[in-house]
């Protein structure tokens, strides 16, 4: 076997291992938002969001600091910090915002609209060619998205206003799933999630601050407790480093398309922790999703901002 070759097949095994982490990282999040929506009738989204990512931070800095090498400096800092508050402290609130009024069930599904959007972006700025294949995978998720809406049993009065959060949230994603790839490609995984979680942790801080919130307003029941502590490490530590690193071994709509996965884990988490309804019209679109999943991702070997897949 040759160099050439070798190189080939060690490039395919990344990007196998980056679709495989881009999937995971949207189920676990999934799972996440069934514990915020547990949590989120005795604490506020500001609150919970800054639980979240206060946690996650205390998890991943200490291990950065000591293992990771090759920080960000001077304008890349800026630019760094930029995209961290825009992602942790603007989508993840919003996130947080949308499950005071709607389901996790439809708070997973519509934050599979996100693959949709990133393509959207990212063809527009010619930053990831727009193929067949691709854009028959995300118009398959896509429908999906929208039979599983359509079927969802787990709609409450005034949802509306969630549903508008959670699109917003996903607007968001999607502008820094493109705008940050190639920065996010000169660095470590580690170092960059976390350059990009202080920040957003120190903006929400402030708010808070600014807000009047303190730590008496946290409960302290044991499955309060637990919840927020699965909302810290696995919706944040976990998840967040295995989204950047997917999004720096492979393309922004293929690290998007694993999103989908993101209503799987939601639906789990709601049917299991609160009790939401699953139909079989939930179930069909989910189905739908996955195969968007596999469509887009079906030739791996291709990589790179212009591949062909």
């Amino acid at each position: 076997m040759t160099a050439t070759s070798d190189q080939g097949a060690a490039a395919a095994r990344l990007a196998l291992l980056a679709a495989v982490a881009a999937v995971l990282a949207p189920f676990a999040a999934g799972t996440t938002l069934g514990a915020i929506r547990f949590v989120a009738d005795g604490l506020d989204a500001l609150t919970i969001t800054l639980l979240r990512l206060g946690i996650g931070a205390a998890i991943l800095l200490p291990l950065a600091l000591v293992f990771a090498r090759g920080w960000p400096r001077g304008r890349d800092l800026w630019l760094v910090i930029g995209f961290g508050v825009l992602m942790f402290g603007v989508s993840q609130w919003l996130v947080s915002a949308s499950l005071v009024y709607t389901s996790a069930a439809r708070g997973g599904i519509l934050a599979s609209t996100v693959p949709f959007m990133t393509l959207a972006i990212a063809a527009s700025f010619r930053v990831e060619r727009l193929t067949w294949l691709k854009g028959a995978g995300v118009f398959v998720a896509s429908a999906g998205v929208v039979v599983a809406l359509w079927q969802d049993a787990s709609a409450v009065p005034g949802g509306w206003r969630g549903d508008a959060l959670m699109l917003a949230a996903s607007a968001v994603l999607s502008v820094y799933n493109v705008a940050s790839r190639h920065l996010a490609r000169r660095y470590p995984p580690l170092i960059y999630v976390v350059c990009n979680l202080v920040p957003g942790v120190f903006v929400l801080a402030a708010l808070a601050a600014a807000g009047g919130v303190s730590a008496a307003d946290i409960p302290v029941d044991r499955d309060s407790l637990l919840a927020i502590a699965y909302i810290g490490v696995v919706g944040s530590a976990l998840t967040y480093f295995l989204w950047l690193w997917a999004l720096r071994h492979t393309t922004p709509t293929r690290v998007a398309i694993g999103l989908t996965m993101n209503p799987v884990g939601a639906l789990a988490a709601g049917a299991v922790v609160l009790g939401e309804p699953i139909t079989l019209g939930v179930w069909l679109g989910l189905a739908c999703i996955v195969g968007g999943i596999l469509l887009t991702n079906w030739q791996l070997r291709d990589r790179g901002a212009g591949d062909g897949g």
